[in-house]
């Protein structure tokens, strides 16, 4: 996975992409809770700038984050370096597909679309074995991927014009293929300085039998949930101004 290596780019990201996880997250913390009892540790696959961790370690998890971006980990780090510090926070630079933890925890989640990046599916099914091996029998992973409806934005230009940033998205999807690419450049102030946004995304989409059949060959069963309605919603973008849910929330069990 090589989406998020700029550092202009994973900046922008903190600041303007992470609405949907910062609302979502508490939600998560809440769900995970009663599953895991006194055993609060989670690994956050996939965890970028440390958004949904900021919500587990406030609720007092111990928390491993798993990233193969260093620039979106140098920002998690910066977020979390007391916890660091605590030893209640640790990273680990690795690829969703291959990642290893220090101990099982009780859960993992991967927030915001992130497994979308990943090119096949046989390499969700990579993901999914090394997150089974994460858990401890009976852990939950829950994780979101985006539909469709919401890569169909990426045939559209978008534009953030503000004090902090002008930045541009435009990309183009591939209804036949599942898969696009989405090209976002400019420039954000973060406050000392000012950056150059430079930053091309691919992603993929994969339907519900997929994901489920992946997951069961992993040894993870799948499992109902109450997330749903605005849960499902992006907050940014064409997407936001349909009705149409963007993204599937997934629930799993380690057995």
């Amino acid at each position: 996975m090589t989406n998020y290596y700029s550092q202009g780019f994973a900046a922008f990201f903190d600041s303007s992409y992470t609405g949907w996880v910062d609302r979502f997250s508490p939600k998560l913390v809440a769900h995970l809770a009663q599953a895991a009892g006194d055993n609060r540790t989670a690994a956050d696959i996939c965890c970028g700038t440390g958004v949904t961790a900021a919500h587990f370690l406030d609720a007092g998890w111990t928390l491993h984050g798993v990233d193969g971006s260093k620039a979106m980990l140098d920002l998690a780090r910066a977020r979390h370096a007391a916890r660091i510090e605590e030893g209640r926070f640790g990273v680990t630079e690795a690829d969703a597909r291959a990642f290893r933890l220090p101990a099982e925890v009780a859960a993992c989640v991967s927030m915001d679309g992130a497994l979308n990046h990943l090119p096949t599916l046989d390499d969700l099914r990579q993901c999914f074995t090394s997150v089974a091996a994460a858990l401890a029998p009976g852990g939950e992973f829950v994780f979101d991927l985006y539909e469709e409806s919401h890569f169909l934005h990426w045939n559209h230009v978008t534009l953030t014009d503000s004090p902090e940033a002008v930045v541009v998205k435009r990309g183009v999807w591939d209804t036949a293929g599942r898969s696009g690419m989405l090209r976002v450049s400019g420039v954000f102030d973060t406050g000392d300085r000012a950056q150059r946004v430079d930053q091309t995304l691919t992603s993929w989409y994969y339907d519900h039998a997929e994901v489920t059949g992946a997951l069961r060959a992993a040894g993870l069963e799948p499992l109902p949930h109450d997330f749903g309605g605005p849960d499902l919603k992006c907050d940014s973008g064409s997407c936001s101004r349909t009705d149409v849910p963007c993204r599937r929330v997934y629930r799993a069990r380690k057995a």
